[in-house]
């Protein structure tokens, strides 16, 4: 078990009481100081704490950029990846992607490494009415990569890619159309971010507007970039989340003839949207403060208040250094109190060589000489064998019939009275430790703390050789 007491980070060292029951001089100043330090690390801790809980603390971002060819885009939202519809900003104008008398034909076309793979009528969705009244298409199952993307076709009303009760308007109402005003469409990219508190991925769209001419076509490439979001939200642990969304896009628009995708298509191609992938993606990391960095950051504000203290450890040392002079001299001069409280020049002067002197006295060193001294002057008077037997004195309590302390008085003024013992009284080098523990005592100390220790103590050294010399 002694073993266990090695390891024991919660030792005690030995505090010398200055008072009863007083191990450290405190001041009321040093109360004050240490209540506002309190009452403001509490405080903020609890507002620190309370900001983390409301997730209002910001988590550590890092976005690194990765290029992958092998990448794809899986969009299965309840959102649609994006939406148009006609912008129409008079009531006299007439929506081209009405089902029946057609103007604008909006389809979809899928190309697999640069083949048609899939054609998709808009005209066919459920019918959605954006807020200029006029109709609104999207798409909220998506699949795209670096092989595969996605043709968004505005055409002029053919009957092949109508269906159904669906008819296209006259050429006459089709010129109309687009000589009687300036006609623009609205296209909506929904994108997602993270919202740091509360923690949840919210949807913002962008906007762009688009003209729509009948004699120059207008192509379009917009290039989404994938975002792939690892959230760690743990309390005291890593605890991880993944999320993949789109985040970005880069639009390019160029002009061509009507003509242009007259082979593919066999009719006028007004605009083209392609959607492709961006083959560099974004990797977001979002880590949470957990406990232990919310603890050190409060831990940190607290170490500025406790500096404090090193003004107040200051206050308080100075105050228990002019105690314990205040106490040695009291000791010594019955009158030092009056002295110290006079408001005469010379009694001023006279106290602070005083004070001066016991600061001196008060060393360490210097206590260790005066008791020397002592030990020196006893031995000349008594001799050594009675300093040595005086190990084996002590009060008795339950003294029996014999007063020892008697005899032991009786034997010093024999001894007082008695000078012809001169070898007795002599100063040797073995009266180094003379006033210290008895050798057999000592050893004995020595061996039970080596035993539990499990290591060898040495002896001291000099100690050693003044017992040879004996």
């Amino acid at each position: 078990m002694n073993y266990l007491s090695f390891i024991d980070i919660f030792g005690v060292e030995f505090r010398q009481q200055i008072n009863l029951h007083v191990k450290s001089q405190k001041s009321v100043i040093g109360g004050i100081t240490s209540l506002f330090i309190l009452i403001a690390s509490f405080g903020y801790l609890a507002y620190i704490i309370n900001q983390w809980i409301q997730f209002n603390l910001l988590p550590k971002l890092t976005n690194t950029m990765k290029a992958d060819s092998t990448q794809e885009l899986l969009y299965f939202e309840d959102e649609s990846l994006f939406e148009f519809s006609y912008w129409k900003y008079q009531n006299e104008q007439v929506d081209p992607f009405n089902q029946y008398n057609n103007i604008i034909t909006p389809i979809g076309i899928y190309f697999d490494s640069d083949n048609e793979s899939e054609n998709i009528s808009f005209l066919n969705q459920d019918e959605i009415i954006s807020k200029y009244g006029t109709k609104k298409f999207g798409l909220n199952q998506i699949r795209l990569s670096q092989s595969r993307e996605l043709m968004i076709v505005l055409v002029k009303c053919d009957h092949s890619y109508l269906s159904g009760n669906q008819s296209c308007a006259s050429d006459k109402e089709i010129d109309d159309f687009f000589t009687s005003a300036v006609n623009y469409f609205e296209f909506q990219l929904n994108f997602k971010q993270f919202n740091s508190q509360t923690q949840q991925f919210e949807l913002f769209k962008r906007t762009y507007y688009f003209s729509l001419d009948q004699v120059i076509a207008t192509q379009s490439q917009i290039s989404l970039k994938q975002t792939q979001a690892y959230i760690d939200n743990g309390i005291l642990l890593d605890s991880i989340q993944q999320e993949i969304f789109v985040q970005d896009a880069q639009i390019l628009t160029t002009s061509s003839s009507l003509s242009l995708w007259q082979n593919m298509l066999g009719v006028d191609t007004y605009f083209t949207i392609t959607l492709r992938l961006d083959p560099i993606s974004n990797e977001l990391y979002i880590v949470y403060p957990k406990i232990g960095e919310v603890l050190a950051q409060v831990g940190s504000i607290v170490n500025v208040l406790l500096m404090l203290k090193y003004i107040i450890l200051y206050y308080n040392e100075k105050i228990l250094d002019r105690s314990l002079i205040d106490q040695v001299l009291s000791f010594y001069f019955a009158d030092y109190k009056q002295l110290k409280n006079s408001k005469v020049d010379q009694d001023k002067k006279a106290c602070s060589i005083l004070v001066e002197q016991a600061q001196k006295r008060l060393v360490y060193i210097n206590i260790i000489y005066e008791l020397s001294r002592i030990q020196m002057f006893l031995q000349h008077q008594f001799g050594r064998k009675k300093l040595q037997e005086s190990h084996s004195f002590g009060i008795l309590l339950k003294p029996t019939n014999r007063n020892f302390n008697q005899d032991f008085d009786q034997e010093l003024i024999e001894i007082s009275q008695e000078h012809s013992d001169e070898e007795n009284k002599t100063f040797l080098i073995k009266d180094f430790l003379l006033l210290s523990q008895p050798n057999q005592l000592l050893n004995q100390v020595e061996e039970e703390n080596a035993y539990q220790q499990n290591s060898k103590i040495q002896p001291q050294l000099n100690f050693e050789l003044q017992q040879q010399q004996l």
